[in-house]
């Protein structure tokens, strides 16, 4: 145990690296010693980038060993150390007195959830039969294997790769089969507060950064999905910082921050086929508020393209070997009715509705999100903020609505089993929105 949680550590470690490749790459120099930008943003920058590429890399027929890993992650590094030019250095700021309870509350309840994680075995369905069947193929193969994955034995076969490239660290560093597979998923999830509050901290009071880092770190349903290491958290923590630095470009016109945007909305179309849907609304989100502005639109238009690009070589690979999914099996939105099917409309918007409040599940985080969104509404500084966060987060609903609207899939057994899930990356997104929309107009 104690040697592969080492060589797990070793493998974490080359995603820091390859994150401050990607950091100094876009014109951020952030210290070494700053835990939250290098355990947080670096990581996550560094598990985005390096899951993309993998992804790509795979399709071209390479099967990720860990050198090759390793190869690629100092790669990475290697493109933000030849970076010329005047690098930005990230603002520091810390706590004191008693608002240091909250960064210490935080640490704890992640590190229960980090022992919890890293001695359980994966234990649901989905995390078996969708992303760890990918992993487990692609390291016990050699790569990917079109013969498999269109078998009956993987489910979702078309889904995208970041998430088994993502546990095939834990696989490929520390042996086939590992039960720390849900510790290296989790991983993304327990460097999001951090990544928050080192994202954010010029622009808002200490108090209020790490209470919504806290708030995001107890919420029941986010720890109970980092726990069942399925690909949801993962999403929603790509697509909430790919918002929070979308929107600091917006306002602030800092290519360093669309940068991180792009990388952050390329992982999470990498993670779920949603990720797509999702990261559009986004897209259209911030060019409007970039049009309200005053905001030029070729950098946000080349930043779309690349996203687009990234996403081209699994979909044109899966396409070509005929991977499908449920909804696909089942004759997609072809299938349904939709005059016939309108009542799912109103039953599948008040089971969301149902789901958000929910005490055991969502409900303090969205009442969290809904407050700040009403506060910044009010405020003239804010409101800009808070129309973006209520458009994309709304839409982002409404077009999982859509989603149940179309199933071919027996209406009742689709929302009772991920209605639950589906609501994490919208809502995500609006609670770390929500330091912004309380900011007090710091700098």
């Amino acid at each position: 145990m104690i040697r592969d949680l080492l060589a797990l550590a070793f493998g974490n470690a080359c995603l820091v690296a390859a994150g401050h490749g990607v950091l100094r790459a876009v014109g951020l120099r952030p210290a070494y010693a700053d835990l939250p930008w290098a355990l947080g943003v670096a990581y996550l920058a560094g598990a985005a980038v390096v899951g993309v590429l993998s992804s790509a890399l795979l399709v071209l027929g390479l099967a990720l060993t860990w050198w090759q890993i390793v190869l690629l992650c100092g790669a990475v590094f290697a493109v933000g150390l030849a970076r010329r030019g005047t690098l930005r250095q990230p603002v520091r700021a810390g706590t004191a007195g008693w608002t240091r309870v909250l960064p210490l509350g935080t640490f704890l309840a992640l590190s229960i959830l980090a022992v919890d994680l890293a001695v359980q075995p994966i234990w649901t369905d989905d995390a078996w039969s969708i992303w760890a069947a990918k992993a487990n193929s692609i390291a016990a193969l050699g790569g990917l294997d079109p013969s498999l994955l269109s078998s009956a034995g993987v489910f979702n076969a078309d889904y995208p790769l970041l998430v088994p490239v993502l546990e095939l660290v834990a696989l490929r560093f520390c042996g086939i089969p590992n039960e720390l597979v849900p510790l290296q998923l989790g991983l993304v999830f327990l460097a999001f507060p951090a990544a928050l509050v080192a994202l954010l901290r010029d622009r808002a009071r200490p108090v209020v950064l790490w209470t919504v880092a806290l708030a995001v770190s107890v919420a029941p349903s986010l720890q109970i999905q980092a726990a069942s290491a399925v690909a949801d958290v993962p999403l929603a923590v790509f697509f909430a910082l790919a918002g929070v630095t979308g929107w600091r470009w917006v306002e602030e016109g800092e290519g360093a921050m669309l940068g991180l945007a792009a990388s952050f909305g390329a992982a999470a179309v990498a993670t779920k086929v949603e990720g797509g849907v999702f990261v559009v609304l986004l897209v259209v989100g911030l060019a409007v508020a970039a049009l309200r502005l005053g905001r030029p639109l070729r950098a946000l238009v080349a930043t779309a393209l690349a996203i687009a690009v990234s996403a081209l070589p699994w979909v044109v690979w899966a396409r070509v070997h005929g991977l499908g999914n449920a909804y696909s099996d089942g004759g997609g939105a072809g299938a349904v009715d939709l005059a016939a099917a309108v009542d799912r409309v109103p039953r599948a918007a008040f089971a969301i509705a149902r789901e958000l409040a929910d005490p055991s599940s969502w409900l303090a985080l969205a009442l969290l999100a809904a407050g700040a969104a009403l506060l910044g509404l009010r405020r003239p500084g804010a409101r800009g903020a808070a129309l973006f966060t209520c458009f994309v987060g709304l839409a982002s609903l409404v077009a999982l609505v859509g989603v149940y609207w179309t199933t071919p899939l027996d209406f009742e057994f689709h929302i009772a089993t991920s209605a639950r899930r589906v609501v994490t990356a919208p809502l995500l997104f609006a609670a770390a929105m929500a330091p912004l929309l309380l900011a007090s107009g710091r700098r």
